[in-house]
């Protein structure tokens, strides 16, 4: 079974300062609605965005002839700092390669805390505020935290990679 490439951007300081958005609308103002993996998980939980990142500075793009051809025109961008090349040749990964690093930022949003755990909640609307997990949803994506203050007691869905266990 012939597997595909994948091409590899660089991304600039900025870019891998800039919104995951942002990434994609650069990806496809140049190169088109083409298949990418950006090695980020960015998704919305209520009042709280959940990010995992799997390692930074770099974008995937399936490797096609159309891509290639606008390769030759690629110059630095705001986002991109230009494509991975060695030798003078585009450095490309291949498909297998970029499922293992899907699957494991897919596991990356997903942490195994007991019940009863004590944890610091790192952002959103109780950040820095110390609680216990209750339980665990959607398989380890979300702690349900109960959050003690002096006045009340409140109970919150967090993203687990928003919160810190403390001894």
């Amino acid at each position: 079974m012939a597997t595909s490439n994948w091409v590899i951007l660089e991304l600039s300081e900025y870019g891998e300062k800039a919104d995951y958005s942002e990434v994609i609308k650069s990806i496809f103002s140049f190169f088109g609605e083409v298949e990418h993996f950006i090695p980020t998980h960015h998704e919305q939980m209520g009042s709280y965005v959940s990010t995992s990142i799997l390692f930074e500075g770099y974008a995937f793009i399936k490797d096609s002839d159309s891509v290639r051809a606008k390769l030759y025109d690629f110059k630095e961008s705001r986002i991109f700092s230009g494509v991975l090349r060695s030798r003078g040749k585009v450095q490309t990964v291949d498909s297998k390669t970029i499922g293992i690093l899907k699957r494991k930022l897919k596991n990356s949003v997903k942490k195994k805390v007991k019940t009863g755990t004590k944890v610091r909640i790192m952002e959103g609307i109780f950040e820095n505020l110390e609680g216990e997990v209750m339980s665990l949803e959607d398989g380890g994506r979300r702690a349900i935290v109960k959050v003690k203050q002096l006045s009340r007691e409140m109970i919150a869905p967090i993203p687990t990679t928003s919160i810190k266990e403390i001894s």
